[in-house]
């Protein structure tokens, strides 16, 4: 009974020459969707809005509270240090930090986040394997309507 069914439908299937997507595809939607959806939730308390699509996307993006706790990172993020989000989370920027980082350039970062200051410096970074990459950091402060810092936006990127 089904036989004739399932030879109608592939015939059916054939003539409308199609190219069937993987699920994977919808994976990744779904992931930047939620990525999305995760970082607009946190910048509603935001003056100054970033839009997602044209300032965030693929590029490699943390976002800390005032004490500098990590509330988002992109997967960019991820592929930049090896680390999964879930181990990025939670934990303070300095995780990226190691024994041959520059301590003037952590002072020169440590004073404008007291300041509620934007910086831009290069320091040397560390993967979680071990292996160090020069990281230049633009980093942004983020404040609400009464002008209380709520959040620090920062990208990242390998330095030229």
């Amino acid at each position: 009974m089904f036989d004739k069914y399932d030879q109608a439908w592939a015939k059916y299937q054939k003539k409308l020459r199609i190219l069937p997507l993987p699920l994977i595809s919808w994976d990744v939607f779904s992931t930047t969707n939620l990525e999305a959806s995760n970082f607009n939730s946190l910048q509603k308390k935001w003056v100054n809005k970033e839009d997602y699509h044209n300032h965030i996307v693929k590029k490699s993006v943390v976002i800390t509270d005032k004490n500098l706790t990590i509330l988002f990172a992109t997967k960019e993020i991820s592929e930049l240090t090896g680390y999964h989000s879930s181990e990025i989370i939670g934990k303070s920027p300095r995780m990226f930090q190691g024994i041959l980082t520059s301590e003037s350039t952590k002072n020169s970062i440590r004073e404008a986040i007291s300041k509620k200051h934007p910086f831009k410096e290069v320091l040397l970074n560390y993967r979680k394997d071990g292996s160090t990459y020069w990281c230049e950091i633009e980093a942004y402060p983020k404040f609400d309507k009464k002008n209380n810092l709520v959040h620090f936006i920062a990208f990242e990127r390998i330095a030229s």
